[in-house]
């Protein structure tokens, strides 16, 4: 069982829908970008929700913003045909990535963003890759200069070596093991702090712009305060 308030290793199976969706006080989607490691991580918060609070379904899309923007959408709507009441909140989780490198993929990131706020859809969105977030559990990162993708996997490899249960540790795009390790050694709280920092000092630019940065720490603290809240309220169901 996870310590209270640590975040559990991600589930390895599948979980069986709830019979009874309208017995839960709070629906929640997350709708990601990636189809394993992103859709995992999230899935560890689900041991600390008190009994019968929090539904949470997250769904992994292996598609670019724009497309996981519309599955969102799509979930959503089933979600609450469903469960017979409305969600009350939508995520959606993506990269940056690419979408500087040519005006199609540009103008498909942008119609990402604008078509995620007009649904009511939470971004919590990195540039230039989700794994800002894990790096930020290790170390500050500056945000005067861009950071690639292979750059920030070298770092999260070097930073976790640095701790002697891990000194000939492999990073691997794509492998969940990472955030067992977060878990472990991992620092939530400054990461947030250090992304919150990033932020602030990415200022008012554009999110294309916004190299290296996350608000992946928004939906952690949501998580975390909805967690905290249906912990200290009575059951009366």
């Amino acid at each position: 069982m996870a310590r209270k308030g640590k975040l559990a290793s991600a589930p390895r199976d599948e979980e069986e829908r709830p019979v009874r969706l309208r017995r839960y006080r709070y629906l929640l989607l997350i709708v990601c970008e990636d189809q394993k490691t992103e859709k995992h991580y999230f899935e560890g918060f689900k041991p600390l929700f008190p009994e019968r609070t929090i539904y949470q379904r997250t769904v992994g899309t292996g598609l670019d913003p724009k497309g996981v923007v519309e599955r969102a959408l799509t979930e959503r709507e089933a979600l609450q045909e469903e469960a017979g009441k409305e969600v009350d909140k939508t995520w959606v989780v993506f990269d940056k990535d690419d979408a500087d490198i040519s005006v199609g993929r540009r103008a498909r990131y942008e119609t990402a963003l604008a078509l995620a706020r007009e649904s009511n859809l939470t971004l919590a969105d990195s540039n230039e890759c989700f794994e800002v977030w894990p790096l930020l559990h290790f170390q500050d990162i500056p945000g005067d200069k861009p950071i690639p993708r292979q750059q920030v996997y070298q770092l999260i490899q070097d930073a976790v070596r640095l701790h002697p249960d891990y000194g000939e540790y492999t990073y691997l795009h794509g492998s969940t093991e990472i955030l067992d390790i977060l878990v472990r050694i991992g620092d939530e709280r400054l990461a947030i702090e250090r992304a919150k920092a990033l932020l602030v000092h990415h200022n008012q630019k554009p999110r294309i712009e916004c190299n290296p940065s996350t608000q992946v720490h928004l939906l952690v603290e949501d998580l975390r305060a909805w967690i905290a809240y249906y912990s200290y309220i009575p059951d009366n169901s």
